[in-house]
């Protein structure tokens, strides 16, 4: 009997995993493996976590709105304490030269979320009751497309929407003593200040994207656990780095994240 043939989903995760091993990148997807929904582009998601192994140790949320918007799984190995010292040469996307990073604050789930019963939805009050600590993050990102922009967004989700890991900084339990939607942000390359302002939460508040991942993740009957990390989008968009430089994101109140690449 011969073997079955691999799922759409799991031949689409194979060539994202190969370049993330060193093959080319994709100009795109091919279309008989290419995603058309977002469910596809998630099933597409969590067979690239399998192809490399890798246990969900979080989550990166990006809202649309405050109902509406997309996630993507971390690995556990995807996540590193800051400060870190990123080798690029051992980058998980090899031949990478140049990463993209933002700055973001992120969350620790301090209790289990789990499914609700069919129609309940998760309160702000209730999932922000669950998190143990605030942290500064520097999410970095690369594309495993040729150009990332030239392809379909749904190819870019399925791509764990560009995620190469995430650096976290201190815990901060005491994070609700914090106007969190307010901080002031300072971002530095190589030690010359490029920001400084206050908030910048696309959608001016960065629990949001919490609360709809918990929802969402109930909805598909998966749910938030004890431990996991959430982030939650850029507060001051994307920049490139090279080899040799050296990034940080302090939030007052939160402290820094810091990566040398």
């Amino acid at each position: 009997m011969s073997a079955e043939a691999p799922s759409a989903a799991t031949q689409a995760a194979r060539l994202l995993v190969a370049v993330r091993r060193g093959a080319p990148r994709l100009p795109a997807l091919p279309v008989a493996v290419a995603p058309q929904t977002l469910e596809a582009a998630y099933a597409i998601q969590h067979e690239v976590l399998r192809e490399l192994g890798g246990r969900v140790a979080g989550w990166k949320a990006t809202l649309f709105d405050a109902r509406h918007g997309i996630c993507a799984p971390l690995a556990a190995h995807s996540i590193i304490d800051a400060p870190a010292y990123f080798m690029t040469y051992r980058a998980a996307t090899a031949h990478t030269t140049r990463f993209g990073v933002e700055p973001e604050i992120a969350f620790r789930v301090g209790e289990d979320l789990p499914p609700l019963a069919a129609g309940q939805r998760y309160e702000r009050e209730q999932v922000c009751a669950a998190l143990v600590s605030a942290h500064a993050a520097v999410e970095i990102v690369t594309s495993r497309y040729a150009d990332g922009d030239s392809v379909t967004q749904l190819e870019r989700v399925a791509d764990l929407f560009m995620n190469e890991a995430l650096v976290v900084g201190l815990s901060v339990p005491g994070w609700r003593d914090l106007a969190i939607a307010d901080l002031e942000l300072e971002v530095r390359i190589d030690g010359v200040c490029l920001f400084r302002g206050r908030g910048g939460h696309p959608l001016s508040d960065p629990l949001l994207p919490v609360l709809w991942l918990a929802n969402h993740l109930s909805g598909r009957g998966q749910g938030l656990r004890a431990g996991d990390l959430v982030t939650t989008g850029s507060c001051n968009g994307v920049r490139l780095l090279a080899p040799g430089q050296h990034y940080s994101a302090y939030f007052v109140g939160l402290g820094a994240s810091m990566v040398t690449f």
